[in-house]
């Protein structure tokens, strides 16, 4: 996993029709390289993830999204992107020869309100902040 997936996540290149590009969902393989993992790692993390509530909310509106409008595959939110990349941090943690999936759930099931969308968006704000030269400190 990257160290410095957060800054790809939240500093990516503007778009051209100048819609915000946080708002704008993004494909499976996209997120496997922000974060910087293969896809089977993505989908063992986005299995953990769905222990959280409003990402799991987030998950069956893009399922039907895509269903909706006959995608291959359901896009992935930043927030989405987000909630894995921390679970990820959480698998690097935890040293090798140790069933990792199991301790991350458990862990995970106790803390799932460090996996808000406000909790989201307060560090997407300290990162675009951040990058524009200014320093906030949001708490």
């Amino acid at each position: 996993m990257k160290s410095q997936w957060r800054e790809q996540l939240f500093h990516q290149k503007p778009s051209q029709s100048g819609v915000n590009f946080l708002l704008l969902p993004m494909s499976k393989a996209k997120a496997t390289k922000i974060l910087g993992i293969c896809p089977r790692t993505l989908e063992r993390w986005t299995e953990v993830a769905q222990l959280v509530p409003e990402y799991r909310l987030i998950l069956l509106r893009m399922k039907a999204f895509a269903q909706e409008k006959r995608l291959r595959a359901p896009l992935m939110t930043t927030y989405q992107v987000w909630v894995v990349g921390k679970i990820g941090e959480l698998f690097s943690d935890i040293v090798q020869g140790i069933d990792k999936k199991p301790l991350v759930e458990a862990i995970i099931e106790a803390n799932k309100g460090e996996y808000t969308r406000s909790n989201f968006e307060q560090e997407q704000l300290r990162f675009t902040s951040y990058g524009l030269g200014e320093i906030h400190h949001v708490e």
